[in-house]
């Protein structure tokens, strides 16, 4: 069987080695360091208003849920009830 490789060496999966982008952190961490600090300085964190808006909405889904599978316990049991005594 033929082994095909793609004809662009950093392609990721070209090599049965490492892909090219560890390759590329290996030789130069001191390169890798400062770009990690450039993407650093471009990440914009939630305001204090938009992380209430979020913390609030997620408690709001976990009381809709568990209303929800509360009802669907209670009728479950309704029915198993019913099922059993029918049995009997």
């Amino acid at each position: 069987m033929v082994e095909r490789r793609s004809p662009k060496p950093e392609a990721e999966g070209s090599s049965p080695s490492a892909p090219a982008i560890y390759k590329k952190i290996m030789r130069n961490p001191i390169k890798f360091i400062q770009e990690v600090k450039q993407e650093a300085f471009k990440v914009t964190w939630p305001t204090g208003k938009e992380t209430l808006q979020g913390a609030l909405m997620v408690f709001a889904m976990a009381v809709v849920m568990s209303l929800f599978f509360l009802l669907l316990d209670q009728l479950l049991k309704f029915f198993l009830d019913i099922l059993l005594k029918v049995s009997i």
